[in-house]
């Protein structure tokens, strides 16, 4: 077992992200919102480590403590804080952002509700945009259930000292080797299985190199990655955001987005794509994070969420 401490940068809400979640379902998350508990596996290189993520401090002097059930060395041990720091956004610093976004008086309402607020991300790639393909054009609850469903099928299993199981999201190589008819009775469509085992096999295959797009700018990625079946801006984009941590990502054809922008900004119509992205120049560069609060305010929304200005 290991256990250490990882200070976040301020200020940094894990209620709100907690409360995120209630409408953002991850199956592979335990949550103790009672305790700021969250348990699942992250893969340390191919190794399924079961790891158990506390909040400690307050929010404006944050941190994390870590705890493991398995043995690490140094070097893993590193990597595994590498993983949990970008998923959890440790090191992104809110407070330029929120000076930016003060500027209008319709985002400073969000500014000061949802403090703290920054997006979890996906751990590794290739479960961001398998992740990403399975909820193009289903809701949020049925995409939580298909990923279960698939982490049942080809995930790896770990279980705690309880004998409570969780499992890992499965690796490329797992999924490549799956057949479509085996994820077909999963109801998953023909084509979405066809989209996330071709994906599968394109970085088996050497086609999609996850190291290299680290290197590659923004719109480098999106014109590599829609090249391939079934993979359009929005899925690359969905990536980029959740799973690489692009500040400046606006999916301007997400509804979720649309919604959030007619309500927010109390239009009598929702905006188009187009509109959106008018709307969008002026958050740049953190087109990402202001993405972020217009959901987050829908999502209050939807938990009914009591508004106060």
């Amino acid at each position: 077992m290991r256990t250490f401490t990882i200070p976040l940068t301020p200020p940094y809400s894990f209620e709100r992200l907690l409360q995120r979640l209630q409408t953002h379902p991850d199956p592979q998350l335990e949550v103790q919102p009672e305790n700021g508990l969250l348990r699942r596996v992250f893969r340390v290189g191919t190794r399924p480590v079961l790891t158990r993520v506390q909040f400690v401090g307050e929010l404006e002097k944050p941190a994390l403590q870590i705890e493991t059930s398995s043995s690490l060395s140094a070097a893993e041990q590193q990597e595994l804080e590498r993983t949990i720091r970008h998923v959890f956004s440790a090191d992104l610093d809110l407070l330029p952002i929120y000076e930016q976004m003060r500027e209008e008086p319709e985002l400073a309402v969000l500014v000061k509700r949802f403090r703290g607020l920054r997006l979890m991300h996906d751990s590794d790639l290739f479960q961001s945009m398998v992740k990403t393909i399975i909820g193009q054009q289903i809701n949020l609850t049925f995409a939580a259930n298909l990923t279960q469903r698939l982490l049942t099928l080809a995930g790896d299993e770990v279980e705690d000292e309880n004998g409570v199981k969780f499992l890992a999201f499965p690796t490329a190589e797992s999924v490549a080797r799956l057949s479509v008819e085996e994820l077909r009775p999963l109801q998953f469509s023909q084509r979405k299985a066809e989209y996330i085992i071709d994906y599968a096999r394109a970085i088996v295959d050497g086609k999609v190199d996850l190291e290299r797009l680290w290197t590659m700018e923004d719109e480098e990625i999106i014109a590599h990655l829609t090249a391939l079946r079934g993979i359009g801006r929005w899925t690359v984009e969905c990536m980029l955001m959740f799973g690489m941590g692009r500040p400046d990502l606006l999916p301007a054809a997400d509804i979720g987005l649309r919604n959030g922008i007619w309500l927010v900004y109390n239009r009598d119509t929702k905006p188009d794509e187009a509109e959106i992205r008018r709307i969008g120049e002026r958050w740049a560069p953190w087109r990402s994070i202001y993405s972020l609060y217009i959901w987050e305010a829908v999502g209050a929304v939807k938990r009914k969420e009591v508004w106060e200005e």
